[in-house]
């Protein structure tokens, strides 16, 4: 049914070479081609799980970003100045221009970019520094009540730009004064965009959109989120934008750690455009240069994905994708690198297990070169004597009788032919004849020698060295050939059996069989060597494993200590952010305090005024009182001489009447003029006391006010000294208050610093977790690796090697054939006398020449 294989007609001399060099050469190509597999299959997952980390690593480190962002904003949206103002800016920038001389008054966009723009004294990269235009409108104390917050709050988040826009659409405000600040906003911008997804979002809720070009930043890419601006009455006032970063974002994208010479991490849009630009590439490729692959249409659908593709430069890459999503905009975020690079660790691993596997080759080689010429070597000699011999040749030496091997036993036994046909030449005619019917029996028994010798060659030939010669021969002689072509038999099989154990186990990575067998020659050399060669391969594998169970052992204390850093990184970071929000807070409380100081500093120097101006109203009341008193002194001197003269005048009517009434009749007419003289100065005397009494009570009242105003001066100046001293510490305080603000924004500059870079610090270490994770998981690939050969430190713990495939035994009874083979060609040839026998029966003197 199956056809007989038969191995070529070649001599033993060349087919055991071949036979040993092809074992190694199956041997060493099997295991190097599982290992490769192996270790390319391990390459390919870590490499996979290494732009896997780091593009998830990425995509949550710009998704944290963009979500501390939103908080940003709704809290400055709800912040009550900028509420207050958002109103009252859309009002006063209508109103900019009117009553302007030589201005549009419908075109306030030109006169307030005049201001803040073209006559900004300074230059373009620091025009938020100016708090007003100086053209001293309504819009200009608006802009200064809003402006210095949210520059210092622009600068200090590194922001493109905060924005301020009103529900009929216009550029109300603007932190960094570029050409959109004062227009109306331009149907179709991303400004336009904002506008439309805020008015339809609910209060609180952060609207989002793509980066672009934005004609108004020299058409470099922008994005801008936004929310509304609500009044506590709950009307819908404006619209709060933050300008996203973009530059710190597309550095950031662009960073090569962990990625070699080849790898980088790109941000793709729903339009399957870079984001950001490509370090492969001379030119700019964000918004130009597509990326379309299976890996990126599965992540912008929401799931993560890994694919192979083909660079500009016709290189292999191989392609992780995360997806990213922001307030409904979705990305990708791709890690990828050259397949040539990814695998140049499994090129250098092939090379060493080429350069290795030549060098064991070698020696598998030199070793099966060595032992087959022990063998073929005092064969071909044994041959070349026989086929002298049976030429007729009975002067050829027979070499090699001294050995002890079964190679001696044949060499031996070609001397005893050799004597034997000495011994012929030299018989008489009557030994001849007895020589021919010896002959004949001798013929009968090379018949069954052949026989029996031809089924332990046939199965030699046919791999099996388990069969024996069995005959018993007359012939001691024979009898001892028989042996010792069983013991040949018996040893090669032995040590071909024993060898391919042992190569075997080798394939199966057991490297703790032995050859224990006792051999000597050739085989005690061979089994020296293959021992030494298991033993070698078991101490480079002891020290691998070794090596890369301290690696692992090391590894995991690395990643222990660094995700205690990772945790105690993210706990300082929430830390410090508090920290940055305690100090924003109270940095407005302080402004608040120095802003009240200031007034009540303003309204205390109003009442020292106000108090100086009545000390001095008072001072003037009582130098009034003063001068009321000395001139009721006068009153009261001249009232003094009017009562003299009235004492007089009453005194000269007596007078008068007492000389009237001497003169008697004539007299009358003067008599009573006197009587009315002397009551008119009565009249006037007691009036004048009467005045006189209410002039030193107006005196003694005048007295009492003048020292109630003296009091009353003395308490305002007392307060006036109290006012001025409060005044002094108002301003004291509003000085200090002012200086403590300043302190207070430098440190909440530096918080924000701090936060910043601790946030930075937190991205680095998680990516250093993810880095150390890679070695670990390497580490542990490296240790399964090594696991899989077994030696005689871990000979216990390993499963004991089955029995040998059924491909490696074909190949060990296919040496075993080539081996019996030989034997058989050369035990042919020995019998080719027994063939002449037959055909020259009459010959018997060249009977034993033949043999």
């Amino acid at each position: 049914m199956f056809k007989k294989l038969k191995m070529p007609s070649i001599t033993i001399a060349k087919k055991l070479p071949i036979v040993v060099v092809s074992a190694a050469l199956l041997v060493g190509a099997g295991v190097g081609f599982v290992s490769y597999q192996v270790s390319q299959s391990t390459v390919n997952s870590l490499t996979q799980q290494r732009l896997s980390t780091i593009a998830s690593i990425r995509a949550e480190t710009l998704t944290d970003l963009l979500a501390k962002m939103s908080n940003d904003l709704v809290k400055s949206a709800s912040d009550p100045n900028v509420v207050s103002n958002a109103t009252e800016l859309r009002k006063t920038w209508e109103q900019a221009s009117k009553g302007v001389s030589g201005a549009d008054a419908s075109n306030p966009t030109t006169y307030l970019q005049e201001g803040f723009i073209d006559n900004n004294p300074h230059g373009e990269d620091e025009r938020h520094l100016a708090n007003t235009a100086k053209q001293f409108t309504n819009y200009d104390f608006a802009h200064s009540r809003i402006h210095p917050e949210l520059s210092t709050q622009a600068v200090n988040a590194g922001y493109k730009d905060i924005l301020m826009l009103s529900p009929d659409g216009v550029v109300v405000y603007t932190v960094f004064k570029k050409r959109d600040f004062a227009t109306q906003i331009e149907s179709g911008t991303a400004l336009d965009e904002i506008l439309k997804k805020a008015e339809a979002a609910e209060a609180g809720e952060v609207v989002f959109t793509d980066f672009a070009p934005y004609v108004h930043y020299g058409n470099t890419p922008a994005s801008f989120m936004g929310t509304k601006i609500v009044d506590d009455k709950g009307a819908y006032v404006g619209v709060l934008v933050f300008g996203v970063p973009y530059q710190s974002i597309a550095q950031f994208v662009s960073l090569k750690k962990g990625l070699g010479e080849t790898g980088e991490t790109l941000l793709i849009g729903a339009d399957k455009l870079l984001r950001v630009d490509s370090s492969h590439t001379e030119e700019n490729d964000a918004f130009v240069t597509s990326l379309d692959t299976t890996a990126i249409d599965k992540a912008l659908e929401g799931e993560s994905a890994q694919s192979i593709t083909v660079d500009a430069h016709g290189d292999r890459v191989h392609v992780e994708a995360v997806p990213v999503e922001f307030a409904g905009v979705k990305w990708a975020m791709v890690a990828s690198q050259e397949m040539s690079e990814l695998f140049q660790p499994v090129v250098e691993m092939r090379n060493m297990m080429l350069i290795v596997g030549a060098i064991m080759l070698a020696i598998a080689v030199a070793g099966g070169l060595f032992f087959t010429r022990t063998v073929t070597v005092p064969i071909s000699r044994l041959t070349k004597t026989m086929r002298a011999l049976a030429d007729g040749d009975l002067d050829v030496e027979v070499r090699g009788t001294q050995g002890k091997d079964e190679l001696g036993e044949m060499a031996r036994a070609v001397e005893v032919f050799r004597e034997n046909g000495i011994k012929v030449e030299q018989m008489t005619e009557a030994e001849k004849e007895a020589s021919a019917s010896r002959a004949a029996e001798r013929q009968n028994m090379m018949r069954e020698l052949q026989s029996a010798f031809g089924d332990v060659v046939d199965a030699a030939v046919d791999g099996d060295f388990s069969r024996r010669v069995q005959a018993e021969f007359p012939d001691q002689e024979l009898n001892t050939l028989a042996e010792g072509v069983n013991r040949l038999v018996e040893t090669v099989d032995r040590g071909i059996t024993e060898t391919g154990k042992v190569l075997s186990a080798l394939a199966d990575a057991n490297l703790t069989v032995r050859m224990e067998g006792e051999y000597k020659g050739a085989f005690d050399q061979l089994k020296t060597d293959t021992n030494r060669v298991n033993s070698k391969l078991s101490d480079v594998i002891g020290q691998l494993r070794s090596t890369s169970r301290a690696l692992k052992v090391a590894t995991s204390e690395i990643l222990a200590g660094a995700n205690d850093l990772s945790s105690r990184t993210n706990e300082q970071a929430a830390t410090i952010n508090q920290t940055s929000m305690t100090m924003n807070e109270l940095s407005k409380t302080v402004l608040e305090n120095a802003k009240e100081a200031s007034d009540a500093s303003a309204n205390a120097e109003q009442v020292r005024v106000t108090a100086e101006q009545g000390g001095e109203v008072m001072r003037q009341a009582n130098e009034a009182m003063e001068r009321i008193t000395s001139s009721s002194n006068q009153i009261s001197n001249i009232i003094g001489m009017i009562d003299d003269i009235a004492f007089q005048t009453n005194l000269l009517a007596l007078n008068a009447s007492v000389e009237a009434a001497r003169a008697g009749e004539a007299g009358k007419g003067f008599a009573v003029v006197a009587v009315e003289v002397r009551r008119l100065a009565q009249s006037a005397a007691n009036a004048s006391a009467d005045v006189k009494k209410l002039i030193e009570q107006s005196v003694s009242e005048v007295e009492d006010g003048s020292k109630l105003v003296k009091e009353a001066a003395s308490n305002l100046e007392t307060m006036l000294e109290a006012a001025r001293s409060n005044n002094a510490i108002m301003v004291s305080i509003a000085d200090k208050s002012k200086a403590q603000a300043t302190s207070i924004e430098q440190i909440t500059t530096s918080v924000s610093q701090m936060d910043d870079m601790t946030q930075r610090n937190a991205a680095l270490v998680e990516e250093t977790n993810a880095a150390i994770e890679q070695t670990e998981a390497q580490a542990s690939e490296l240790d399964a690796i090594v696991d899989v050969f077994v030696t005689d430190s871990n000979a216990e713990a390993a499963k004991p090697a089955a029995s040998a495939p059924a491909t490696q035994a074909t190949g060990i009874k296919g040496l075993q054939q080539k081996v019996v083979s030989a034997a058989k060609s050369y035990l042919t040839r020995g019998n080719a006398a027994v063939k002449q026998e037959e055909v020259m029966d009459t010959q018997e003197d060249d009977d034993w020449k033949e043999f």
